[in-house]
């Protein structure tokens, strides 16, 4: 395995992190002010969900489109023009904040009268319509540039370091979250707009990041079919934007890396486990977060399960790296499915705030290995001038089952309550451990070393 002086001073991984993790300690904050304000304004945690849905379709949608424009057009200048509209839609937001709901309540109307953190002004009323407007846009243009830092990721470090780098990520990843709620907490006491002003601040520090990469993959050429031509796998100069692609996006070429994903069978059998965990899992951390929220609990509170879940994905992240090189892939992969099915269930059960927090944090402990695991086989399965296309099909997929998962779980906490509807989601997370794990190319994984052999005897397509 390729040493940690070799990553950061023989690529510009360093310079891709920092942007990287700019943009995800922003985006983290507006996800954790953004649900916790509709519910404060409306009353309603189904309105807080549909809000979170109707921004996961938007992004989703437009996340096909994305993949394109990502193999296509230069990444960088697609990450900096990302951080440029972080900056003006934070400040929107913001400014939308201060305008109609400035002075905060002593009190407020969470669900069933319970207190929860409130807006006062004469034009508090306005305030939920504004912030769904302007979280759509956020989501327009998350589903068309989120995912370029990722596709951009293969460019940077080279394939033998990508699985030791992905795990670096995990952990940067679970101490953003870790991070995040807590922090947005924090910045919601000390006024409703400061998560959206400090999140335009990291936008620019995400855009002198991404500015400062020099070292990376360069689609050199491009014939009229929209195919590339040669290009070097770590170029010691930017992109030649001058060879920029004057070819319109075609929808075709936007599902492409969807139908690789359903096509076959090794791709279609981990996808649809994989939507079912991020959608089952994402909805019950939202969930855990506003019952803290609505049930008259301090604003720093709401994350503390997510906080929970980042510790553990943090632990994880620290052996991560050690283990994608010694233990077969596949061990790793089956021990995380079975961790994330046992954990969530048993938070689902225990009725004491601590007690899911230690489950959650136990859930996830092998999530980090798992993930490079499949994120290093994914890698090298995709060519570098499809990896767009192919990261906006699965997050067409995944992102797809958290809108829905989340939707319908608004509505049942709403309906039937917290406790029930936590017991459904985990019964979805047992269902998707058991599809996984009868997976025999998944659970025979070798490490990464024996990888094209694995790939040769499983005929697991490539891209």
């Amino acid at each position: 395995m390729a040493s940690d002086t070799e990553l950061w001073r023989g690529t510009d991984y360093g310079w891709w992190l920092a942007a990287d993790t700019s943009g995800a300690v922003g985006a983290s904050l507006i996800a954790f002010a953004v649900p916790l304000m509709m519910l404060a304004t409306t009353g309603s945690s189904a309105a807080a969900t549909t809000t979170e849905s109707i921004c996961v379709v938007v992004q989703t949608v437009l996340g096909l489109a994305g993949g394109v424009i990502q193999d296509r057009y230069d990444r960088r200048t697609l990450m900096l023009i990302w951080g440029a509209s972080g900056v003006v839609l934070s400040a929107v937001a913001a400014a939308a904040v201060m305008l109609f709901g400035n002075a905060p309540k002593t009190s407020g109307h969470g669900v069933n009268g319970a207190n929860a953190p409130a807006f006062g002004g004469p034009y508090a009323h306005v305030l939920p319509i504004a912030l769904l407007c302007i979280v759509v846009l956020f989501s327009v243009r998350d589903g068309l540039l989120e995912n370029t830092s990722n596709a951009m990721l293969r460019g940077v470090v080279p394939d033998e370091q990508l699985p030791h780098a992905m795990a670096l990520n995990d952990a940067r990843d679970s101490t953003v979250t870790l991070a995040g709620g807590p922090l947005g907490g924090l910045l919601m006491t000390v006024g409703h707009a400061m998560p959206f002003l400090t999140s335009a601040v990291l936008s620019v520090l995400s855009m002198v990041s991404a500015w400062r990469i020099r070292r990376y993959w360069k689609r050199a050429t491009v014939d009229d079919s929209g195919h590339s031509g040669n290009a070097d796998d770590a170029a010691d100069d930017a992109i030649d934007v001058s060879g920029a692609i004057t070819a319109a996006p075609r929808w075709r070429d936007a599902l492409d890396g969807m139908i690789w994903l359903l096509r076959d069978r090794f791709q279609r059998h981990l996808i649809i486990a994989a939507t079912m965990v991020t959608g089952a899992s994402n909805a019950f951390l939202l969930l855990t977060a506003l019952d803290i929220s609505q049930g008259g609990s301090q604003l720093i509170s709401a994350g503390f399960i997510n906080a929970a879940s980042a510790v553990g994905m943090l632990l994880g992240a620290l052996m991560a790296s050690q283990l994608v090189n010694r233990v077969p892939g596949g061990v790793l992969v089956g021990v995380m499915f079975a961790l994330l099915a046992a954990g969530f269930t048993g938070a689902a059960l225990v009725p004491s705030m601590v007690g899911k927090a230690i489950f959650v944090a136990c859930s996830v402990l092998a999530l980090p290995a798992g993930n490079a695991v499949l994120g290093g086989l994914s890698n090298t399965l995709v060519g570098k001038d499809k990896l767009g296309r192919v990261g906006a099909g699965s997050m067409v997929l995944q992102y797809g089952a958290y809108g829905v998962a989340v939707a319908l779980a608004g509505w049942g906490m709403q309906t039937i309550g917290y406790g029930p509807t936590c017991l459904i989601l985990a019964t979805v997370l047992v269902a998707a451990a058991a599809y996984a794990l009868t997976m025999r190319s998944l659970i025979t994984l070798p490490t990464p070393d024996r990888w094209a052999e694995h790939i040769q005897r499983w005929s697991i397509a490539q891209f």
